[in-house]
């Protein structure tokens, strides 16, 4: 575990850039990650509970593919979280804040406007993190992406966070960036939803993104419906693809949900993220029959699993999320999945996020 966990991401992240990009650069990736993670991965934290809400195992550590309209991306592209074994809150915050700055060296025209950004992103969220309970376990994830037009750095940066922790932490945000207040339409006393996370996310261009994921607060048959009443026929078209793909109508609920509004230069998009509840909620056959429709293949999906299985990690596709814009519908497929080493991993068996 720990530390030679850690390494074992490393080699799979290689191995997988190694499968989807024609060419790549070993030292960034091993690199980047070790920051990103602190150096190691544990599935517990040393109370025993698991260390990161991020995975069913608790390891934070999760990996996915994307592309759509016919392709797939040629990247590689994760999510973690370092400091999971320190036992304070402000420590963990102290700590990430203080990886990602160092990350943010990784991405190329990311100077000091950035690193600003992102800490003045953690101040609205967090404004005094040693007033958080110690219980309070995720504070920062961070997602990295590595691209082949980038290959000695970072493509891209993205530092979540939970706007839940510290009360008051949505209006900050739309205080401070007009972009969340397009983001946050949902009441925040939504009955069926609930604002799960809240995201900025910095490109190799410079450019800057934001984020809100609302996740369903329980399983509800009329949870489908109600993203429908929110989000309109994005939400209608995406839930639709799911059935045409396999997923049973009637069991909707049954899973997870996430919808992701992101606010940037570009025009506003949506995506909705489906997670299973359950760990004998398999989706390797919707991930491959949803690869087939919109990545030409499932080429990059088979990958995923191959790359876990040649590092001798047990692999599970932990969700699928579909994007949708104005100009092309449904543009986009995402698949997470998590390579897992530890053997106690798949033993809860209820949801507690997925990072789209």
């Amino acid at each position: 575990m720990t530390a030679t966990t850690a390494a074992a991401a490393a080699d799979f992240l290689i191995d997988l850039s190694g499968r989807l990009m024609s060419a790549t650069s070993d030292p960034p990736i091993r690199t980047v990650m070790n920051i990103a993670c602190g150096g190691r991965l544990d599935s517990h934290a040393p109370d025993g509970r698991p260390a990161s809400g991020l995975t069913l195992s608790g390891l934070p550590f999760e990996t996915s593919v994307s592309g759509g309209r016919g392709r797939y991306s040629p990247a590689v592209r994760y999510v973690t979280e370092s400091a999971t074994q320190l036992p304070l809150f402000a420590e963990r915050v102290t700590t990430q804040l203080t990886a990602i700055s160092d990350l943010l060296t990784w991405l190329p025209n990311a100077g000091r406007t950035t690193a600003d950004l992102v800490h003045s992103f953690v101040t609205a969220l967090y404004p005094d993190p040693t007033q958080v309970p110690a219980r309070q376990r995720s504070a920062l994830w961070t997602g990295v992406v590595h691209h082949p037009e980038a290959p000695q750095h970072a493509a891209r940066l993205k530092v979540y966070g939970g706007p839940s922790v510290v009360p008051g932490a949505l209006q900050r945000l739309r205080n401070r960036w007009p972009d969340f207040a397009d983001l946050t339409t949902v009441p925040e006393d939504d009955r069926f939803f609930r604002y799960a996370g809240a995201a900025i996310e910095a490109d190799a261009l410079g450019q800057v993104s934001h984020k809100t994921y609302l996740a369903a607060r329980y399983r509800d048959k009329a949870v489908p419906m109600k993203l429908v009443r929110h989000f309109g026929d994005p939400a209608w078209e995406i839930l639709s693809e799911l059935i045409r793909a396999g997923v049973d109508a009637t069991a909707l609920h049954e899973y997870s949900f996430f919808a992701c509004c992101t606010g940037s230069s570009d025009s506003p998009s949506f995506a909705l993220s489906m997670m299973p509840r359950r760990a004998d909620q398999d989706l390797t056959g919707l991930a491959r029959e949803l690869a087939g429709r919109h990545h030409g293949s499932t080429y990059a999906v088979d990958a995923l699993r191959q790359a876990a299985r040649a590092h001798g990690a047990r692999w599970r596709y932990s969700g699928i999320g579909l994007g949708f814009s104005a100009d092309y519908g449904i543009d986009k497929l995402n698949v997470y999945g998590t390579p897992t080493w530890d053997t106690a991993a798949d033993a809860p068996t209820t949801r507690s996020g997925t990072a789209p």
